[in-house]
């Protein structure tokens, strides 16, 4: 296990030992290595240690494990009592943590590595603190911005070329066109173009959607084009103090912005960015519309989604399909009301924007009651995994093979023991040939073969599919999120169909997704079948996991369980008028009160 770039351990002791390394690295972001909450490499490392197969623990050096020396201390004291190596794959540092001296030259070394790790920290805030004070910006420059030569922001050249196709390409203003009929969209001009539509007293949601029709493009933190967001406008017209050449105390998205009045705040003409008038106004906007949120206690109508996460809308998985670009897919959420919504500032070519949770969950379902297998027809996909597969020769007698592998194994165990108790080699020599012997036991013990590993993928997700059909309608919406979870990685849905048109389920189960394709498209009888004719076409076919999804998507039986929405209408109107409530024709069709009174009084809208 690592905590550093793989070449220093490569060379280090893990590969003279013959232990077999399984790497975790914790690279995103600043890791000091004071805090464990912020390291979710070390936390899965530090779970794993638990399990019985490891053997040692290997760090470039002791301050990637940690820069404390409680942690430290408790780590020396935990790899002791399981027995764990605790290794230093840094040439120079060979170095016993067993042993005394060792265990002090770890403590020693953690409260050196703690010292400078709080000397840095203090350096840097007393930077911030000084860089702040001379109102200027820390961190990366505001959109639409860089920094001159004073650390002071000033417009940015850069931007993104709009191709015919609909996508970007990042350059500069100075750039030669990288297509005749692209278009150029620079950041500044982006920015200073959501500044004069907010201050109209458009909502952002609104400008968002401007925005996305005119062209523009955001910059992330890479400096590469993406689709501009709701949360992208509300990250410029927040820092308006900064985009006038003051500096306040905390970040943008923890400020209270009814608390600020922007009169008060010192603008600088000379270092602003935009007009200050302009900035002051947007200012303004914001204190205006900032509110607190009452506190009502516990909200008792929130609903679980059980698959929240999980749902894609199918008009914006074509749209990140043509323009190569997976940042442009977009997740259905379930907000507040019983329906999975789209994601709001990004459009696409579906005209619907939400769809009840009954229907997406019932389609669902459906596609997994689809995917299902009767107990009848278990022992024939199992029979044509096998006829399909190349077992080797040598296969057959694996059993046999590893009995005789682990007996003799053992027996070598007993012979080395029978030795160091003659006194004929050393304990440490014993030590070696038992740790040996042992992981030689390990190993064949746990060793399976090709079709074993198949079959035991093909059993966990037969009993995964069935689970969740027997199981979904008895369940809360908790259960159903984890069972969900379980089997699938994402469902694509089309918002105006109304259906499931693509979906993907976990890794470990494609080899279920094509035998079971096979099963239904010959009818489910399992039996004579032509292994050849089979193999031929699974081999034959590109993408085969790919054709066997969209032939479950194109099969399963969708229910429409709302009926067209000219026709829907014309039945709500009718029922009104003979007297119904809004709000019980609002249960029954699973819409909003208010989008039940603009059906009755005639008004366009969008479900």
């Amino acid at each position: 296990m690592r905590t550093r770039p793989e070449s220093s351990i490569q060379r280090g002791s893990v590969w003279r030992s013959g232990w077999t390394p399984e790497w975790y690295e914790d690279a995103e972001g600043h890791k000091s290595a004071m805090h464990e909450k912020n390291r979710p490499g070390w936390m899965a490392l530090k779970a794993r240690l638990d399990d019985p197969d490891v053997v040692a623990l290997v760090a470039n050096d002791l301050s990637r494990l940690h820069r404390k020396g409680w942690r430290i201390g408790d780590l020396l004291d935990f790899v002791d009592q399981k027995g764990i190596k605790l290794v230093l794959a840094d040439p120079s540092k060979h170095i016993d943590f067993s042993t005394p001296q060792g265990r002090l030259f770890a403590q020693l070394s953690a409260i050196f590595d703690e010292w400078y790790a709080m000397d840095v920290s203090l350096r840097r805030k007393a930077n911030i603190a000084y860089r702040k004070s001379k109102n200027i910006t820390v961190g990366l420059p505001l959109f639409g911005t860089k920094r001159n030569k004073d650390g002071y922001l000033m417009p940015t050249d850069e931007g993104a070329w709009l191709l015919p196709n609909g996508s970007w390409q990042a350059g500069t203003i100075q750039d030669e066109s990288p297509a005749p009929e692209a278009i150029w969209r620079g950041y500044y001009d982006c920015a200073f173009r959501i500044m004069e539509l907010y201050v109209t007293g458009l909502g952002r949601a609104r400008v968002c959607s401007i925005m996305q029709s005119e062209g523009w493009a955001f910059r992330d933190r890479y400096g590469q084009p993406s689709p501009l967001e709701v949360d992208d406008v509300r990250r410029v017209t927040s820092s308006w103090p900064e985009y006038g050449g003051a500096v306040l105390d905390k970040k943008s998205s923890t400020r209270n912005y009814r608390e600020i009045e922007p009169n008060d705040v010192p603008l600088d003409a000379d270092r602003a960015v935009f007009d200050i008038h302009l900035l002051r106004r947007v200012g303004e906007i914001i204190r205006d519309r900032s509110f607190s949120m009452p506190d009502t206690g516990r909200n008792k109508s929130v609903m679980a989604y059980a698959l929240s996460g999980l749902v894609y809308c199918a008009g914006c998985e074509r749209i990140a399909v043509q323009q190569d670009n997976v940042r442009l897919r977009s997740k259905l959420s379930g907000i507040h009301r019983d329906s999975y919504r789209h994601r709001p500032g990004l459009h696409c070519d579906c005209q619907r924007r939400a769809v009840p949770s009954k229907l997406v969950e019932g389609d669902f379902l459906r596609l997994v009651q689809n995917l299902t297998l009767a107990p009848e027809f278990i022992e024939p996909m199992l029979n044509l995994a096998a006829l399909l597969s190349d077992q080797p020769a040598d296969e057959r007698d694996f059993e046999s093979k590893r009995t005789t592998a682990i007996a003799r194994a053992r027996k070598r165990l007993d012979a080395a023991r029978h030795i160091f108790e003659d006194g004929d080699i050393s304990r440490e020599e014993y030590v070696s040939r038992k740790e040996k012997l042992e992981r030689e036991i390990t190993h064949w013990q746990n060793y399976t073969t090709e079709t074993q590993r198949t079959t035991s993928e093909l059993m966990v997700a037969i009993e995964a599919v069935n689970k969740i059909a027997r199981l979904w309608e008895g369940s809360n919406d908790e259960d159903r999120y984890h069972m969900a979870r379980n089997l699938v990685e994402y469902v694509v849905y089309d918002l105006d169909e109304r259906k499931v048109v693509d979906f993907r389920l976990k890794p470990w189960s494609a080899h279920f997704m094509v035998l079971r394709t096979e099963l239904k498209t010959e009818g489910e009888e399992g039996y004579g079948f032509d292994p050849g004719r089979i193999r031929e076409r699974i081999y034959n076919t590109p993408n085969i996991v790919t054709c066997a999804v969209h032939y479950f998507a194109e099969t399963y039986h969708a229910v429409e369980t709302i009926p067209p929405e000219p026709l829907r209408n014309d039945v709500i109107r009718h029922r009104y008028s003979l007297g119904e409530l809004l709000s019980a024709l609002a249960h029954e069709y699973e819409l909003s009160p208010a989008r039940i009174s603009q059906i009755v009084n005639a008004r366009t809208g969008k479900n």
